[in-house]
């Protein structure tokens, strides 16, 4: 994307571009804001693979743990 035509396109002092450009300051400080907030940005791609790698263990280990407590059939629902 580029300004350089937005702003030749329009007279400097036009009170269009000062608008056009405040707009794009709030849109550019939203996506700093919202980059800031997500989870693990300030993690680095070796720790965000280490934390995935933890994660999907964990997953694991509890998809083994409930097909253990299926096959035990203490999940059976009582006929009425």
């Amino acid at each position: 994307f580029s300004l350089s035509p937005l702003i030749c396109s329009m007279d400097k002092d036009s009170q269009d571009v000062h608008q056009e450009l405040t707009k794009l300051k709030t849109k550019i400080q939203e996506a700093r804001e919202q980059i800031v907030g997500m989870p693990g940005i300030a993690m680095s791609p070796e720790q965000q693979q280490q934390q995935l790698h933890n994660l999907r263990e964990q997953v694991r280990t509890k998809n083994q743990l409930l097909q253990k407590y299926k096959s035990l059939c203490m999940f059976d629902i009582p006929k009425a």
